[in-house]
């Protein structure tokens, strides 16, 4: 019996219970789709039970729940967020329905999460019982927001996003406890990475991190099959974060490249035709400044003259290379992303059913405490993400150069790591596809950003008497000589 009352146990309880009551139990919480979900459906095979819905019945407003479902299709879209939404059209056919209930999905997002909270709760728990039940009460109050959960009854990228990158640090803190690091939680580590990487092209960056990572990890084993296995593993992450990066359908190219440009470069600038001069791109599309690829626009977007000789004139490394030379203009942008910067979910995408009688767009506040907490208590500022940033890694660095032991310096090196991932999620959306739709494009920044709050609050908490880590404390991990 007292196994189940670990605060792990108690924590993937709460967790399930608070998801079965937001997701599955009506009135369903969801989330409404904003064009996005085509891209999903289209390859699996699902298609709206009323195929002459209005947009406005479609879009934004109200989030749906079920589905026709056909035969799977070719949509071109390559992401690991199909896998959930496969399965939940499996359960569905499974227990004999002849709609695709979205509440499938839900499901197999909500097992996921359960393990990841598990994982970093066994993993990262000390002895002192106080402690150990602030860590998971905030967790379930960070980690279990609506903010979040909600994205997991829709056909987003990210709720996939979210739950691997929490499987992947729970697998990671699992190998660096116990007596000797387990080859099970190595490839939960790989498969979790290749998860969060195939997830949406802007986390292929992160691949690159996860790999060295990898490597990293080879050297808690002697012998070469260890070693090796890393390094095989390393690659493999290396090719997933290419192959996401290369299988970008042309269509969303395209629009990247627009909004790149002409609603990121060219927004706000007094001289727009200098600055598509610099870039190396036709000053006549300068009427364009501001605009978004999705509205009217003085040359269509659409017009010959784009795919003649814009696109193939277009370059992110020219943009990088741009904010380079002009790091004011860069400054200004991340001053607009950082405004963005506390807000989980978009807030204009509704959370209800048609069918509950409310009004298009309206949002749920249940168990909102933390999104709302950030929305509208702390600062979106980026002074305020910068002063964050920092703080985080003073307490990294001074107990790095504290740090004997291989396995903790290592951990600390993971918690680093998040910090840059954090860092490549809020620049990535600005330099990558401009202002357009910063609070949805910040949803990786702003789980990366609370579990960098949150594991702020495990490393004070290790200052306790007494704390001492709990599970698999008997490791030393080897010692590393100053």
């Amino acid at each position: 019996m007292r196994r189940w009352l670990k605060v792990e146990y108690i924590v993937a309880l709460a967790a399930a219970v608070v998801l079965a009551w937001l997701l599955l139990w009506k009135p369903v919480i969801g989330m409404a789709d904003n064009g996005d979900f085509l891209r999903i459906m289209g390859t699996v095979g699902l298609d709206y039970t009323d195929p002459s819905l209005p947009y406005e019945q479609k879009y934004f407003g109200w989030f749906i729940r079920e589905f026709a479902m056909k035969e799977m299709g070719l949509g071109g879209y390559v992401s690991t967020s199909l896998l959930p939404v496969m399965i939940g059209k499996l359960l569905c056919l499974v227990v004999g329905k002849e709609l695709f209930d979205m509440r499938a999905v839900a499901i197999v997002y909500g097992a996921l999460f359960v393990a990841g909270a598990w994982l970093l709760l066994r993993y990262c728990k000390g002895r002192n019982v106080w402690g150990n039940a602030l860590l998971g009460i905030l967790f379930v109050v960070m980690f279990a927001d609506v903010g979040y959960t909600a994205y997991y009854n829709s056909l987003f990228s990210e709720p996939m996003a979210y739950v691997a990158m929490l499987l992947t640090l729970g697998f990671v803190l699992a190998l660096l406890r116990g007596a000797q690091p387990m080859s099970l939680y190595l490839w939960g580590f790989a498969i979790s990475s290749v998860l969060l990487i195939g997830a949406k092209v802007q986390n292929a960056p992160v691949g690159i991190l996860l790999a060295l990572l990898c490597l990293r990890l080879g050297t808690l084993r002697k012998g070469g099959g260890w070693r090796r296995k890393a390094g095989w593993l390393a690659v493999v992450l290396v090719a997933a974060s290419a192959a996401i990066y290369f299988s970008l359908p042309k269509e969303i190219k395209i629009i990247n490249q627009y909004q790149t440009v002409f609603f990121g470069v060219l927004k706000g600038s007094e001289n727009p035709a200098a600055d598509l001069r610099e870039l190396g791109l036709p000053e006549k599309l300068a009427v364009n400044a501001g605009t978004n690829y999705f509205e009217p626009a003085p040359i269509d977007q659409h017009d010959p003259v784009f795919a003649q000789e814009y696109y193939p004139a277009f370059s992110h490394l020219k943009v990088g290379l741009f904010y380079l030379k002009h790091p004011g203009r860069f400054w200004d942008k991340l001053e607009i992303a950082g405004e963005h910067g506390m807000t989980i979910r978009p807030y204009y995408l509704g959370s209800f059913e048609q069918s509950e009688g409310l009004k298009s767009g309206e949002v749920s506040y249940a168990l909102s405490l933390w999104s709302e907490f950030k929305h509208r208590v702390l600062p979106n500022k980026l002074w305020f993400i910068l002063l964050v940033f920092v703080l985080y890694y003073v307490m990294l660095i001074r107990r790095y150069l504290n740090a004997f032991r291989l396995r903790e310096r290592i951990r600390l090196e993971v918690l680093a790591g998040l910090g840059l991932v954090a860092l490549f999620q809020f620049v990535t959306p600005v330099v990558g596809d401009g202002e357009a739709d910063l609070a949805k494009h910040l949803f990786g920044f702003n789980v990366s950003f609370d579990l960098m709050l949150w594991f702020g609050v495990l490393l004070l908490l290790e200052h306790l008497p007494g704390w001492r880590r709990g599970a698999g404390e008997r490791a030393d991990g080897g010692t590393i000589k100053r």
